[in-house]
């Protein structure tokens, strides 16, 4: 049996897993990632969590990281949550500890990896996977492999413009005005939601609860939401075409209040080829995970 094993790093947490060919995980552990000590800090950290897991069967490692990657050079070229970690040799160091092969990429990516693989995704030759959480991030993956382009910023579409009048809040000053993330992510929808609402919402978990209890503002918010996300939707799938779309992160666990809105919006916005296209629900608890699991696998 060949395994795999999967490191998904935050800026909290990390999590290490080992995983069959399957996709099923069969040993792991969650510990302190040390994501504010610095890159050596974290990757021995990394390092000794490995000692726990037997790699004689072992055939990759897969890294997953909360920032684009440079998979040529094997590098984090930006990295926000982990700090002072950008070109930095992670993969380089964790061979030459491990003996074994070991490859990065963006956790978006790999969720979509996973998602495309073992998920709603599994059985189409091409899927587009949108995280839609407190940000909103994208990864696209044909016949089983990430399509990472120039210096792994391929599908990240946080700065796609979907709406150029829009309000521009001063947390999202780094983005371009009217880009899907600064008006549709959860953080954004709880900005709108307070702006609407006052001090008693502060979260776009709080705008769905009220509009799934009948808020007619609150519902408006989420329409308003979905539409900015079908009209992302109707660009990517102009360029890339995907056979599917899959949707996860916090928010799409709100699905049954807005999936109907988005894939109405699409089918308005979209070519006329591409309108029948499926725009489906994750359905992995732990694709941080198995999809770092599957970076690994998709390289050999």
């Amino acid at each position: 049996m060949n395994y795999y094993i999967g490191i998904d790093l935050g800026g909290t947490n990390v999590r290490v897993a080992k995983v069959d060919e399957e996709g099923n995980i069969v040993q792991d552990v969650i510990a302190d990632s040390k994501g504010l000590q610095g890159p050596d800090a974290i990757s021995d950290n990394m390092i000794e969590l490995l000692k726990q897991f037997d790699l004689s069967e072992v055939k990759s490692i897969g890294l997953a990281i909360p920032g684009p990657v440079d998979g040529e050079r094997n590098v984090i070229t930006q990295a926000t949550n982990i700090p002072g970690c950008e070109d930095y040799p992670f993969g380089e160091k964790m061979e030459k500890a491990t003996g074994v092969p070991v490859f990065l990429d963006n956790d978006a990516n790999a969720a979509g990896l996973a998602e495309a693989l073992l998920g709603a995704g599994k059985g189409y030759k091409s899927v587009y996977y949108l995280t839609h959480s407190t940000g909103i991030g994208g990864g696209y993956v044909v016949d089983g492999k990430i399509i990472s382009g120039h210096k792994g910023y391929a599908g990240e579409v946080a700065n796609v413009i979907v709406d150029p009048e829009a309000k521009q809040y001063e947390c999202y000053k780094h983005l371009n005005r009217g880009g899907v993330e600064t008006i549709a992510s959860g953080r954004a929808i709880g900005l709108i939601g307070n702006e609407v609402f006052g001090e008693s919402v502060t979260t776009g978990k709080q705008v769905f609860e009220l509009a799934e209890k009948g808020d007619e503002k609150a519902i408006a918010i989420i329409d308003k939401a979905s539409k900015d996300i079908a009209v992302c939707l109707s660009a990517i799938s102009a360029i890339v075409a995907p056979d599917c779309f899959v949707i996860g992160g916090g928010v799409s666990h709100s699905h049954l209040i807005y999936f109907d809105r988005i894939r109405n919006y699409f089918k308005e916005l979209a070519h006329p080829g591409m309108r029948e296209v499926p725009i489906l629900h994750a359905k992995l608890s732990e694709p941080g995970v198995l999809g770092a699991a599957m970076i690994g696998k998709s390289h050999l």
